[in-house]
């Protein structure tokens, strides 16, 4: 009998993913219940479970999940803490009705994303992967007939399509960076996307890990920044070496 699931990396399955990740959502449901938490506030455990969500999940998945839990008006209050706020990039215009937008967050109107289905800031959490250049990589493409996890299974001329973010710096440092005279050490690299036909590589994120470091090297064959100024690019990538 297998030992029982304490860590991300610990998954080998989707199966395995869900109910780990249903589990924790309940865990903090009641916590929060026999704490009396307020509405949209945040608890001791809400960031694992909304990093387990964003990291074990595809964005069909994702949505799926969603439905299933919102179907408990119990969950409504702890919807920001867990998930985020909306629009959120997984749902489609069809599930606007599951819940009011304006109820999760202030002043907003549309619970799932129309401009874009790209990654926000907040989805990323850690993300799968990281380069050289502290640029952090979510793996959005998954085949469903495939019951590994989306940071699994991958092999040699695998098409992969990943939502990639820059690392977040104030203007000063990024002008800094661009002249040469930043003591930090940090890299051109890291405020510019990875251009097509550049080679990355890519390193799993440590609360991933299994047997210590493991990295793939990918091709960049397109990508396309999520608007204007955004720290955020959807790129489809080719692995050529494990």
């Amino acid at each position: 009998m297998r030992k029982p699931v304490v860590r991300l990396a610990d998954l080998q399955t989707r199966a395995e993913a869900f109910t780990f990740l249903r589990a924790a959502f309940d865990k903090q449901l009641e916590a929060a219940i026999d704490r009396n938490a307020d509405p949209n506030s945040v608890i001791a455990g809400d960031y694992n479970a909304r990093q387990a969500f964003n990291a074990l999940l595809s964005p069909g998945e994702q949505r799926s999940f969603f439905r299933q839990i919102v179907s408990d008006s119990r969950y409504w209050p702890r919807i920001r803490a867990l998930i985020g706020s909306p629009p959120f990039t997984f749902l489609l215009p069809e599930d606007e009705g599951l819940l009011r937008a304006g109820g999760i967050c202030r002043n907003r109107t549309n619970l799932s994303a129309k401009e874009s289905s790209i990654s926000k800031v907040h989805d990323f959490t850690g993300g799968h992967f990281y380069d050289d250049a502290e640029r952090i990589y979510r793996v959005i493409n998954h085949d469903h007939t495939d019951s590994s996890l989306p940071w699994q299974n991958i092999g040699v001329q695998k098409q992969l399509i990943v939502d990639v973010r820059l690392k977040m710096y104030s203007q000063k440092t990024k002008v800094a960076i661009f002249r040469g005279t930043d003591t930090t050490g940090a890299q051109q690299a890291s405020l510019m996307f990875p251009r097509p036909s550049e080679s990355v590589k890519l390193h799993l994120v440590k609360h991933l890990e299994t047997a210590g470091p493991y990295s793939i090297t990918v091709k960049i064959d397109s990508g396309k920044q999520k608007a204007r100024f955004s720290p955020i690019a959807r790129l489809l990538v080719t692995v050529l070496k494990l």
